[in-house]
């Protein structure tokens, strides 16, 4: 996959996850979470989603629960986006906020 595309799909995959989030999935309450970064393998097939929080509590249980639902976002990143591959997302903490 080319640079130039690869930069264009992340910018839409962390706008389009962030939507996601905001929208279709339930998170805990007061746990505000963001995604940081995403990163794409090189076929485009899978992409890992760093996501951070307030607090490192509600990181990890936002993660757990975000990769409960990996299949319905994807299925819904499927709808949203018009793709011949769709990543599949995996969540996983950012680096910083493992400190």
């Amino acid at each position: 996959m080319r640079e130039r595309r690869r930069e264009r799909l992340k910018s839409l995959l962390i706008r389009e996850l962030s939507d996601i989030l905001r929208i279709e999935i339930d998170l805990p309450d007061k746990a505000f979470v963001t995604i940081h970064d995403v990163n794409l393998s090189k076929d485009g097939s899978k992409a890992t989603v760093f996501i951070s929080a307030l607090k490192k509590e509600d990181a990890i249980k936002a993660v757990e629960i975000l990769n409960k639902a990996a299949g319905y976002i994807h299925h819904i990143l499927g709808k949203r986006l018009k793709l011949k591959v769709v990543p599949r997302p995996e969540f996983v903490i950012s680096p910083g906020d493992l400190l």
